[in-house]
């Protein structure tokens, strides 16, 4: 087999050919030329490839126009046609404005199991398998119809307990598959909990000895300036100072307008 990150064009496609174990003439009928031609192409008889034939050689073997001509050594296209991807102007509207999380979107799609959600979610949108179970319903409530009129109550009651919503199972194997595809990704992506502890810690550790200013005796009574200035206190001197006076005040009138702990005329 060819060598398919060889340097040559031609030794390229002969590689990707050779690795889909198509023939010449096939993939000459498949981009619409001339199988004499594409054996020049291949043996770098040919010093121009008609950009058509390029094209049509890239999305036959989904690699990028740059792979085939020796630019680069990863066979992935970048950039694909919109209709290609079979996305609704809304969907790329979206994804273009960012009004959705590319970064969530690219681990959904790249999850191993992102095309069997997205099957199932199809079946289900099709009612592929609620016209089943639909039917299996009709045939148990005439089972018990049967049975009623047999005389046979209680079992006819079992029966009818055998029904089931159309679309409840599938509804709860697509929640199962999505929450443990959610459970992965979150174990891929890690957490900054542990992080997050330590910083809150060391804050209010902070507000706490502004508060007490050294004092050992427990705090009583705090007044909103006193809450306020501890807040502050941990922000650092980066804060304009107009800005700081400001906030400041809007703090201070924030604390002196909550409710006291004994003060249940809000309630």
């Amino acid at each position: 087999m060819a060598n398919m990150l060889s340097d040559t064009t031609g030794r390229r496609i002969t590689g990707l050919r050779e690795r889909e174990d198509m023939t010449l003439d096939e993939l000459a009928a498949k981009i619409g030329i001339n199988a004499t031609t594409l054996g020049r192409i291949e043996k770098g008889q040919t010093q121009k490839i008609n950009s058509d034939v390029l094209v049509a050689l890239a999305r036959e073997f989904s690699v990028s126009t740059d792979f085939l001509l020796g630019l680069t050594s990863i066979p992935e296209r970048k950039n694909y046609d919109v209709s290609e991807l079979g996305l609704s102007a809304q969907s790329v509207r979206n994804l273009y404005t960012q009004r959705v999380d590319t970064d969530v979107v690219n681990r959904l799609l790249e999850h191993p199991r992102f095309a069997t959600l997205t099957a199932m979610i199809a079946q289900y949108l099709n009612d592929t398998f609620a016209a089943g179970a639909a039917v299996q319903n009709q045939i148990f409530a005439s089972m018990s119809e049967l049975l009623v009129g047999a005389g046979q109550r209680e079992v006819a009651q079992a029966v009818n307990l055998s029904k089931v919503p159309p679309h409840q199972v599938e509804l709860t194997k697509i929640q199962t598959v999505f929450m443990n595809m959610l459970k992965e990704m979150k174990h891929d992506v890690g957490s900054d909990l542990g992080t997050a502890k330590n910083v809150t810690k060391e804050v209010v550790e902070r507000m706490m000895d502004e508060l007490s200013k050294g004092q050992e005796a427990p705090l009583t009574s705090i007044t909103p300036d006193q809450v306020t200035d501890a807040i502050l206190h941990t922000v650092g001197d980066e804060i304009d100072r107009e800005k700081l006076a400001e906030f400041r005040r809007g703090l201070v009138s924030l604390f002196e307008n909550l409710p006291k702990a004994n003060d249940t005329s809000g309630q």
